[in-house]
C-alpha cells in the first residue's frame, strides 16, 4: 500500500510539474537548462537555485517558455493526466470519445484532448475520481494548498501520523485539512506564508509544488521507496466536504446574463468556473429571465454583463434560492445596498479582508490583489450594506463599501426585508481575463459559502 501512495504521490507532483505539450519521451531540452537560464529564477538565492536545478535537470521540470520557468503559473487535473500518462508509458487509446467519469466528455473544447488519458490513469489505478462515488474527475479543478499538504503526506505513508498529530491552530485551514498540514510543516514539505497563515483555500502554484515535490523526492529516495502502478485506487483524489456542508457536485445553477448572439466572453469566464466546482450551469438572457424560471434551481449567479432593468422592483425578493450578484442594482432594489448608481471603484489592484476567519475569505488576509495590473478602465464594484450585512473585503481604505459581502437567510435590509435565503455580492464588472487566481479563489469560497444557505 505504502508503495502505491508514493506512486500516486510521484504522478501528482509529476503532473503539476511538466506541460504536456513541450515534454515527450527523448527529450532532452531540460537537462541541457539549469535556473540561469530563467528570468524568474537566475535571481533567486543560491540555495534555491540549486534545488530546482535539481529538478530541471533530472527532467521533473520544463518552463513554461524558453526563458520564463513560470513560478506563479497553475496546472489543472486534465494536465495531470497526460503527463502522467506519458511518465509511466500507460497504454494510451486515442480512438475512446467516451469516458467512465460525467464530467470528462469529447466536445469539451478545453479538456477533450485528455479523456484517453484520463481513462488510462483509471484503468491503471492511479485514480478514482474527484468525487467520493467516482463519478467524476473534475478536469478543469485546480488544487489548493491544504489539498496539496494532503496528498504529500498519505503519498509518504503518513495518514496514521496526521490522524494523531498536534492540529495547526490556524483558521485558513480547513478542519479536515489540519492534521495533513501539521504534519507537511513539521517534515520541512511546506511553509507557511509571509503573514504566518498557511493559507489552506489557496491555489498552489508551481513554485510552491517544485519545492515541495524537492522535499519529497529525497523523503521517497531515502525511503526506498520503488513506484508500482497497477493496484485499484478506491478513494477519490482530494478529501470530501466537511461534514455537514452542501456539496457543489451535481447542483443546479440559473446563470442569468446579457441578451446576446453568444454567450458574452466573461460570462463564459465565470460559467466555466462554476462548471470546475460541479455545478450543472443553464443560461438564460435576462429578456427571458421570470421568477417562475428560478424552480428546481439550487444557486441564481446574476452576472454583472445583465441589463438592471430587469431586476428593477426587486423581482426577487420573495424566490427563497441562495443568490450570488455580480450586479450590484440587484443588492440596491432588494434594499441591501443603499446606493444604486456610482458604486465602482477605478485603477486599483487589491481589495481588503475584512475578517480572515470568514468561510467566504477563502483563507486570505490583509490586502488582497484581484486585478493582475491597475488600470482607469479596470472597476472593483462595491456595495452598502446595511448592518446586518457580513463584509467579507472592503475597497481599500473604505471600510464602508464593501466589495464582497453577504445576507444570511432571515437577517433584514435596514429598511426591514427579511432575506429569504442567503444573498451575496461580488466585486466583477468585467475584465475577467485580468483577474488574479486569487480573484477567482474568492468568488469560488463565496459561492460555496451562498450555497450553504444559513
Amino acid at each position: 500500500m505504502k508503495k502505491l501512495i508514493s506512486s500516486l504521490l510521484i504522478v501528482f507532483l509529476l503532473s503539476f510539474s511538466l506541460l504536456p505539450l513541450a515534454f515527450a519521451e527523448g527529450t532532452d531540452s531540460a537537462s541541457a537548462k539549469s535556473a540561469d537560464d530563467f528570468t524568474d529564477l537566475k535571481d533567486l538565492p543560491q540555495d534555491l537555485k540549486d534545488k530546482f536545478n535539481s529538478l530541471i535537470q533530472s527532467g521533473v521540470f520544463n518552463g513554461l517558455t524558453d526563458d520564463t520557468f513560470g513560478l506563479d503559473a497553475q496546472m489543472n487535473r486534465a494536465q495531470f493526466a497526460k503527463v502522467a500518462g506519458i511518465i509511466f508509458k500507460l497504454a494510451i487509446d486515442q480512438t475512446l470519445t467516451s469516458s467512465s467519469f460525467t464530467d470528462v466528455r469529447s466536445d469539451d473544447p478545453a479538456n477533450s484532448y485528455a479523456l484517453p488519458y484520463i481513462e488510462a490513469l483509471k484503468k491503471a489505478g492511479l485514480t478514482n475520481g474527484y468525487d467520493a462515488e467516482g463519478k467524476t474527475y473534475k478536469p478543469s479543478g485546480a488544487v489548493s494548498r491544504q489539498e496539496l499538504a494532503a496528498f504529500l503526506i498519505r503519498g509518504l505513508g503518513l495518514e496514521e501520523d496526521a490522524k494523531t498529530v498536534k492540529p495547526v491552530s490556524d483558521s485558513s485551514v480547513d478542519a479536515w485539512a489540519k492534521g495533513y498540514v501539521a504534519l507537511a510543516l513539521e517534515k520541512n514539505l511546506m511553509t507557511n506564508q509571509e503573514d504566518g497563515t498557511f493559507g489552506g483555500s489557496k491555489s498552489a502554484t508551481r513554485q510552491m509544488l517544485a519545492l515541495a515535490s524537492y522535499e519529497a523526492k529525497n523523503l521517497i529516495e531515502a525511503d526506498g521507496t520503488t513506484v508500482e502502478p497497477g493496484t485499484p485506487a478506491t478513494k477519490p483524489d482530494t478529501p470530501a466536504a466537511p461534514t455537514g456542508e452542501i456539496s457543489a457536485q451535481g447542483k443546479r445553477v440559473l446563470y442569468v446574463g446579457r441578451d446576446a448572439s453568444s454567450i458574452p466572453a466573461e460570462d463564459v469566464f465565470v460559467q466555466d468556473r462554476l462548471k470546475a466546482l460541479g455545478f450543472r450551469v443553464t443560461n438564460i438572457v435576462d429578456r427571458k429571465f421570470t421568477v417562475e424560471k428560478t424552480e428546481g434551481y439550487d444557486l441564481l449567479y446574476i452576472s454583472n454583463t445583465l441589463n438592471s432593468k430587469y431586476l428593477k422592483g426587486g423581482i426577487l425578493k420573495d424566490v427563497a434560492i441562495p443568490t450570488v450578484y455580480a450586479k450590484n442594482h440587484g443588492m440596491y432594489y432588494l434594499g441591501l445596498s443603499s446606493q444604486e448608481e456610482n458604486t465602482n471603484e477605478f485603477n486599483l489592484k487589491s481589495i481588503t479582508i475584512a475578517d480572515t476567519k470568514l468561510k467566504a475569505a477563502a483563507g486570505f488576509s490583509g490586502d488582497v490583489e484581484v486585478y493582475t495590473e491597475s488600470n482607469p478602465k479596470y472597476a472593483i464594484g462595491y456595495g452598502l450594506p446595511g448592518k446586518e450585512a457580513v463584509k467579507v473585503a472592503t475597497i481599500p481604505g473604505k471600510s464602508n463599501e464593501a466589495a464582497i459581502y453577504y445576507y444570511n437567510k432571515g437577517t433584514h435590509s435596514d429598511s426591514g426585508y427579511e432575506v429569504k435565503a442567503r444573498l451575496s455580492f461580488y466585486f466583477q464588472t468585467g475584465n475577467y481575463e485580468k483577474m488574479t487566481n486569487d480573484a477567482w479563489k474568492l468568488l469560488d469560497a463565496l459561492v460555496l459559502w451562498t450555497l450553504q444557505n444559513g
